[in-house]
C-alpha cells in the first residue's frame, strides 16, 4: 500500500453504495484504484446463507486489491423492496443468526473489527414491544459471538424522513439500546453515527456527536440534501471533524453516499473531500485505531 493512498488517513469508501454498479468482487480494487487503502460494505453475498468459497472470494478480493475492510453489515434482508434489517423480525430470527455466523467468519478472515446489525422497520402485525425484545436478544447474540473474535457490534440509527417505518429513528433510540446492552455486560457493543441521517433527522451533528461520544464506535459521512458526496451540500466537515477531535474519536470514517450517474466524477469528488478535509488526530494521544474499536468499554 503506497503513502499516497487516503485510506492512511483513515476514511473507508463504502463500496456498496458508492461502487453498486460493479460486481461485487470487482469493488475492493476499483476503490483501490481510486486511492482507498480501506473500504465498507453492507451484506456483499446475494443469497442469505453464503458458502465459505463465497465468503472465500470475497476474502479474496480485498487481498489481491491490498485494502483492508473496516466495517461490514449483516444481512439485511431486501432493501430495494423497502427492508433496513432483519434484527428485530421475530419472523427471521435465525436467518438473522445465520448472517451473524457467516459476516463473523468473514471478518476473522480479513481482520474486520466491525459488525453493523440494521435494526429494521416497524411491523404493523407484530407488537412494537416483540420487535425491540427479539432485536435486543439478538444483538445479545450477536455481541456474544463477536466478543469471541475481538470485534465490535454496532447499531445504526436511521432518519425517519428516508426511512418512515425504521424502528431508531435518532441517535438517542439507539443510545438507549447501546447502554442497555452495556449495563447487562456486553461492553462491544455501540453506535454506528452517520452525520448524514443526523442532519436529515433535523439535529446537530456535532451536539450529538458530543452526546454520545463514549458509545460512537464508528462514523460515516455524506451530505444534505439527497445524501451526495460529503463537501457538495450543506453539512460544515470541518464542524464535525472538529467534534470528533474533542471526542477522541480515532476510528475510520466511511464514506457512504449515493454516487451521481457519472461514478468516476463521484470518486473525484470524494478525492478533493479527502484533501480538503484530512483526518485530525488529538495532538499526544497514541491509541492504535483498531484498539479503539475493539477495547470492550465495560462502563
Amino acid at each position: 500500500m503506497t503513502e499516497a493512498r487516503f485510506g492512511r488517513d483513515r476514511y473507508a469508501l463504502n463500496v456498496s453504495l458508492v461502487l453498486a454498479g460493479l460486481p461485487v468482487a470487482e469493488r475492493p480494487a476499483a476503490a483501490a484504484a481510486a486511492g482507498f487503502g480501506r473500504i465498507e460494505m453492507w451484506w456483499p453475498f446475494s443469497t442469505p446463507d453464503p458458502t465459505s468459497d463465497e465468503i472465500g472470494a470475497v476474502r479474496d478480493a480485498l487481498s489481491r486489491a491490498s485494502v483492508q475492510l473496516v466495517c461490514v453489515n449483516i444481512d439485511g434482508g431486501d432493501h430495494g423492496a423497502g427492508d433496513r434489517g432483519l434484527l428485530a423480525d421475530p419472523g427471521r430470527r435465525a436467518r438473522c443468526e445465520r448472517s451473524v455466523l457467516a459476516v463473523l467468519r468473514l471478518a476473522a478472515d480479513t481482520g474486520c473489527r466491525l459488525v453493523n446489525l440494521p435494526y429494521g422497520n416497524r411491523d404493523p402485525r407484530v407488537p412494537v414491544a416483540l420487535q425491540h425484545r427479539t432485536a435486543y436478544e439478538n444483538l445479545r447474540f450477536a455481541a456474544e459471538k463477536a466478543a469471541a473474535e475481538g470485534v465490535t457490534v454496532l447499531l445504526e440509527p436511521l432518519n425517519s424522513a428516508d426511512n418512515p417505518r425504521y424502528l431508531l429513528p435518532d441517535a438517542d433510540s439507539a443510545a438507549r439500546v447501546v447502554e442497555r446492552a452495556r449495563k447487562a455486560g456486553a461492553g462491544n457493543v455501540g453506535m454506528l453515527l452517520d452525520v448524514y441521517h443526523v442532519a436529515r433527522a433535523g439535529q446537530d451533528p456535532v451536539l450529538t456527536i458530543a452526546r454520545h461520544a463514549r458509545l460512537i464506535r464508528h462514523v460515516q459521512f455524506a451530505d444534505t440534501p439527497g445524501r451526495s458526496c460529503p463537501g457538495t451540500g450543506d453539512i460544515d466537515f470541518a464542524r464535525v471533524w472538529q467534534a470528533l477531535l474533542t471526542a477522541g474519536y480515532e476510528g475510520s470514517v466511511g464514506l457512504e453516499f449515493s454516487p451521481t450517474p457519472d461514478t468516476a466524477a463521484s470518486l473525484r469528488a470524494a478525492r478533493r473531500f479527502v484533501g480538503a478535509h484530512p483526518a485530525l488526530v488529538r495532538s499526544g494521544v497514541q491509541r492504535v485505531v483498531s484498539r479503539w474499536n475493539t477495547d470492550f468499554d465495560q462502563k
